[in-house]
Order: C-alpha cells, then structure tokens, then sequence
C-alpha cells in the first residue's frame, strides 16, 4: 500500500496521467498482434453471425443503459444528475464497452480461436470495441460536452483532427502489403529478415499507430487494421511476430493489467461503492444477455451458450477507463463513482472465468464426440486440415494435395502444417513459428535445426504467395514413435481438424522404385491411425512420375502442362484423379475426399466402383424382370453404401463433374490387373484403408493384406508398383467416435 501510495500520489489523475502512455502503447502493440494472427478467412465465416450478434448485444446494452441512468447518479452518489444527457451517454459507452483486448488473450490462449463459436466471441469483442471507441471519440468531440462558447471551434477541430487520423490510418493499411513484400523479396529464403529491415518495420508500425494517439483519439482500430492488413507470408510475419510476442505476452500484459489496480486509492475507498460496483457489473451482464438471448433462435446458437457468450462480452477493457476519466473531467461525477465502476470492471472479468472454462469444455466435449469425417460434411462447409511433413523435400507433394482441396482460397480457415525434424544433440522443443527465438544474424536458428526450419519456411512462403492460403507452420523436434504420434494427435485436436494428412512410409527414388527409408515412419503411421481423432491420409508421393504432372508446384504454376482433358468433357485440366470403391466406411471417405477435388476447376475425376459379377448378374436380372420400376432392388433401406454411390451420382455424374464406372471382377487377378492399369492414367489415385471392405471383393489379395499392413490389400497394391507411370496414391481411413463409459 505504502508503495503504491508512493507511486501514484493518491491522485486519480496523476495515476491516469502516467500510465496513459503506457496503457496505449500495449494496447496498440498487442492489438496489432491480435490482427496479425487473427484468421481472416475464418473471420469471414462468422461475418454475419458476428454482425448480428454485436448489433444485438450493444443495441440493448444502450437500451437498458438509457432506461436506467436517470437513477443511477443517485444511487452511485446521493446527489442529483448535473447533466443528464452527458450521464446517459457515458453509461451507455460504459454498460456497452467490452474488452477486446482480455477476450482475444483469453480466447488465443485457451485455442477457443479454432472454433466457430471462439472466433464469434472474439469478432464480436473487437467490433463492440470498435463502436466504443468511436462513440468515446465523437462524446468527447461534440460540443455536448462544453457548454461555453468556445466549444463549437473546439468541435470543429476535433473533427478535423479525426479525419486527419483515418486518412494516415487509411493510406498506412493500403501501403503495407507492398512495403512487406518488398522486405520479403530483399530476404527470400531466409527464416528471419536482416536487424535493419525488423527496426524500420517496428518503428513504422509504432509511429503510424501512434499518430491517432497524438490527435486524440485511440490507436487501437489503427493498430489492429495494420496487423490485419500485414502479409502473413514471407520472414517479415515471422521477425515481426516473434520480437513482439514474448515481451508483449511477458512483460507488457501483465503490467497492463496491473494497472487497473495500481489505479486505485484504497485509502479513500469505502465499503458502500461495492454495491453500486456489483450493480455496474448486473446491468453490464443484463444489457449483453438480453441481447444474445434475443439473437439465439436466429442464429441457431443453444440459449445456455448465448448466455455464457454474455458473460465474455460483459469484460471491461481501456475504454472504460478513457470513458470514466472524460466523466470526472467534466463533473458527471466523482472518485467515489469512479470506483465503483473500476470495482464493477473487475467483477466482471473474475465471473468471466467460469464462463470461459465452461465454454471451453463444451467444444472439446462436442469435438471429440462428433463425426469428424468428410462423408458427413457438405462440400459448402469449411475443411479444417492439419498436414504433416518431416522435410522440405516431401512438402511440396502435400501442400499440392491442400490447395486442390481449396476451390475458394479466400474462404480457406488456416491450413496449420506440422514439421517434424530430427536435429542431434539440441533440447526438445516444441514452438509454433513466431515463439522460436530469433539469432542476430536472421538465420534460420542454431544447433542443425534452423537450416531444416528454413528450407521448410521458403517451400510454405512459396505456395502462400502461389496459392493465396495461409499456412501455419509448427516444428515440432522429433523424439521417438509413441512421443511424435501424441503430438500429431495433439495438434489435430488442438486445431480441431477433420482431416489429418501424414506421409506415408514408402517413398520413391530416384529410380521410380517405392522403398520404405525408415521402419519408424511405419510404426508412427500405425499409432496415428490408431489414436487419431479424425479423418487421416496417407500420402505416398511420387514426385519422380514421368507421364503427366505430379504434386511438386502449386496448380497456378503447372498452367502449361493443362494438356490433359476432363474425362467428362473437353475442359482441360491439369490433374486427372481417380477414386477407387469396394465399399465399406473407409471407401465412402476416399470417394467423399475425391468429390471435394472434383469441386476445383483444375481437377478432373473418375470414380471406379467394383463389383463382383455374381453380384452384378443377379441386380442386372432383377432390373429387366421389372421392367419400367425405376426402383433399383440391390437399394435397400439399409445399404449405406448404395445410398450413398446413388447421392454421388446425382450431384457429381449425373452433371458431369465426373465419371461413374463400374468395373466388374470375378477373381482377384482382375481386381490386381484393373489396379495396374491405372499407370500412366491418373496422376492421383484415392482408395480407403483396407479392413472394413467387402470380404467377398477383396477374396484372394492375402499376400497383398499382409504386405500392406495398416493400408490394405488395394493401397498396398497401388502403393508397391514401381512403374514410373504411376501416380501418387492416397489413403484413406474414416474416423470413427468411440464413446467412453
């Protein structure tokens, strides 16, 4: 207390006056960060839902805030209101405000960013932020708050100034993206850029950021727009995020946060502004429930989620103290009020804990216990994928197969990429990009691990600018089968994947022969598969394969080898694919996979169903015995399988987005020499883990079975051929929920 008193004098603007600073500049540093690793096209998703549920929540925080501020000086001061307009706008910014700031660290931290309703929270925090900001800006701008004659000039100034403010706001966002990649080009392949080009960089952003601050108004919309703006791609992001975020997340935000207790005067407070505090807090958290309670039903969100959402929202942040030092300035009240409110702020922030843990352990529960499978998604709804890599050489392959699973890359959430490497006799870490620490020098790190980093960071910066996806890279430092296959497995969940896409053991040399290099790779593959939480594939690549094109550069560079013709119609394209069905859970997901890439315009698909002839004889006498009957007697109610090959041909055959055929077998040397066939035809080839297929199909393949291990008779058939003709082949096994007692 004695210290306290020492520091800040006991004086509320004294206090307000040396921390101001301070309070801005963390404000304008970390929001910055908060817009750089912001995903902007998941943001997109939730652009309307998060537009409806701020306009509810703010337009009844202002509705209660104007019905109740004509009694709330008395209650908060036992005096009478001296301007009751000024009263009711300052409550209404002040029940309205939230924290945008708290909700984002919250939220990032407890990775709720990865899911729908997290990156709602956090659209609708910094929007109603937003609003705050500039309703505190046009408050202290009008003349409402000076009644001499000298406030008109005053006004017109402000304005002035504020338009000031967005033209530097404006013209810094629009010169970002090619100042950035300027610097990018200057440090191509490097993981971090040159001391030179990080000091300009940082400087730039603080002092066009700060210029706002130096007209009068808040930096934080300036800030956050920068980092959103900000090129995600290339060693720029990189150095930028990775000086920033250790001291900020250190050092700056837990001091920002102290000071709204280093603001306070615990001598001159008494017992009686608890009660007006606790009621700050009851109105804040009434205003935000009333409006998500009324936007549930529209939005489809349950009415229990709604309510914790409210208390999220409900989070005071910086607004609420320029708010209440503006208030006291202009004699709307006193200290004693301005208590109140601090002591209301922070029981708003300790009842959004248990609100957060519940919303937390509600979208893990709801993760783990949904069918994370291609099958049961539309093709109009987002694929969240994590991809796995364990070199630079073998990245290119599965970053390919990402981009062709994206028709739109603008509506693309982050593709977050796990590398795994090996490096001797260097201390285990595990740190997605921007947490690694940086050498003087803009290397790629220390210890035989940065060259790996770096040739990995050049192969993803690469397909970025090609692609316009953002990849996320995390390097996870190899530590033994069972370790590697929980961090994989970790990360999907983590990222809330539905598709975890991991290279296979068997790859090709230079000679075309497929070889398995390490035995680990294959047992890792099994404990993925086995402990998996979603949809996996696994990718055997064949950048070697001589007819055709291969997955080695993004679709947008191959433009020259569109010589190959869509099989359904005389539109060339650049990949031709095909998709193998036997039946069973697995199969629906190879063919559901292939039906996304059939949605990309450089992808043309044939679909192979096989059928057995005994099988085939009896439904083709039964079709003819009845004659005009449109009903086909193998579709039963209960053959999923049927069910679901009839839904795939009406979307997808029947208008020619690919072909359908039928290939009937009687042995098992048919169903090996169709397999062989596909050499030289297809440049990627889809099938499902083997296990869960027709037994009757796949009669004779044992030799195969047991080869192929955890990928099945048919992969391992089109995994072992060694013709240079061959394309790459990926496997597929459907999750499926296991549900504990």
């Amino acid at each position: 207390m004695g210290l306290r008193n020492a520091i800040v004098h006991i004086d509320v603007d004294n206090v307000e006056d040396m921390y101001g600073g301070y309070i801005a500049a963390a404000r304008i540093i970390y929001m910055f960060l908060v817009g750089l690793d912001m995903d902007i096209a998941a943001l997109r998703h939730a652009t309307h839902r998060c537009v409806a549920f701020t306009y509810a929540t703010v337009a009844a925080s202002l509705l209660l805030a104007a019905v109740v501020s004509s009694g709330m000086y008395g209650s908060m001061m036992h005096s009478p209101v001296k301007t009751p307009e000024l009263l009711a706008a300052t409550l209404m910014l002040a029940l309205t405000n939230t924290s945008s700031i708290s909700v984002a660290r919250i939220a990032s931290e407890l990775k709720l960013t990865v899911t729908e309703n997290g990156r709602l929270i956090v659209a609708a925090a910094i929007a109603t932020n937003l609003i705050c900001v500039l309703g505190d800006g046009v408050l202290s701008s009008t003349t409402l708050a000076k009644e001499k004659s000298e406030g008109l000039a005053l006004g017109s100034h402000q304005i002035k100034k504020g338009f000031l403010a967005l033209a530097v706001a404006g013209g810094a966002v629009w010169l970002v993206r090619p100042a950035v990649t300027r610097i990018n080009k200057r440090n191509v392949g490097q993981h971090h850029v040159g001391v030179r080009d990080l000091a300009v960089m940082l400087l730039a952003i603080w002092f066009i950021a700060n210029i706002p601050q130096y007209l009068g108004f808040d930096g934080m919309p300036t800030s956050l727009a920068l980092g959103l703006a900000f090129p995600r791609e290339g060693p720029a992001a990189r150095s930028v995020a990775g000086a920033l975020a250790p001291p900020v997340k250190g050092i700056l935000m837990p001091f920002y946060f102290a000071t709204i207790g280093m603001r306070m005067n615990f001598n001159s407070m008494s017992g009686a502004i608890i009660v007006p505090g606790v009621l700050m807090t009851l109105l804040g958290l009434f205003g935000k429930a009333i409006g998500a309670a009324a936007v549930a039903g529209y939005l489809n969100i349950p009415l229990s989620d709604a309510l914790r959402f409210s208390f999220l929202l409900n989070v005071k942040g910086h607004v609420d103290t320029m708010n209440m030092k503006f208030a006291k300035s202009e004699g709307v009240w006193a200290e004693q009020a301005l208590y109140a409110m601090i002591i209301g702020n922070l029981i708003s922030t300790l009842v959004a804990g248990p609100a957060v843990a519940v919303v937390r352990r509600k979208e893990e529960e709801a993760y783990k216990t949904r069918h994370q499978a291609i099958e049961s998604q539309g093709a109009e709804q987002e694929l969240r994928m994590l991809a796995c890599a364990h070199s630079a050489h073998a990245a290119p392959g599965m970053l390919s197969l990402v981009e062709l699973l994206v028709s739109e890359p603008q509506e693309q959430p982050a593709v977050h990429v796990l590398h795994l490497f090996e490096v001797a006799d260097e201390r285990v870490h595990h740190k997605p990009y921007h947490q690694r620490i940086r050498n003087d020098g803009g290397g790629g790190g220390s210890g035989g691990g940065g060259d790996v980093i770096t040739q990995m960071n050049t192969i993803i910066d690469l397909f970025s600018r090609a692609t316009g996806i953002w990849f996320r890279q995390i390097d996870v430092v190899c530590r033994g089968v069972a370790l590697d296959a929980g961090a994989i497995c970790r990360s999907a969940e983590d990222v809330h994947a539905c598709l975890l896409l991991v290279p296979c053991h068997k790859e090709q040399r230079y000679d075309g022969k497929m070889a398995c290099r390490l035995d680990e790779r294959r047992e890792l593959n099994h404990d993925v598969l086995a402990r998996a939480p979603c949809t996996v594939g696994l990718l055997v690549d064949r950048p070697y394969r001589n007819s055709g094109t291969s997955f080695n550069v993004p679709s947008s560079m191959a433009t020259s080898a569109r010589t190959l013709l869509h099989p359904c119609s005389d539109r060339a394209v650049t990949h031709v694919i095909a998709a193998v069905f036997f039946g069973g859970p697995d199969d629906r997901e190879a063919v559901s996979f292939a039906s996304r890439l059939a949605e990309h315009p450089s992808i043309g698909l044939t679909v192979f169903r096989f059928v057995k002839r005994s099988t085939y004889d009896s439904v083709t006498s039964a079709k003819v015995a009845d004659g005009d009957d449109e009903l086909d007697l193998a579709f039963q109610e209960g053959d999923v399988d049927e069910r679901f090959m009839w839904r795939f041909y009406e979307r997808y055959a029947s208008r020619e987005m690919a072909m359908y055929v039928e290939k009937v077998v009687e042995s098992p040397a048919d169903v090996e020499e169709t397999l062989d066939g596909m050499a030289g035809m297809f440049s990627l080839v889809i099938v499902g883990r083997g296990g869960r297929q027709p037994p009757e199909l796949l009669a004779g393949l044992d030799r195969w079975a047991d080869a192929g291990g955890e990928m099945g008779p048919v992969a391992e058939i089109l995994a072992s051929n060694d013709s240079l003709e061959m394309g790459s082949v990926l496997i597929l096994q459907q999750h499926t929920v296991v549900m504990h007692q």
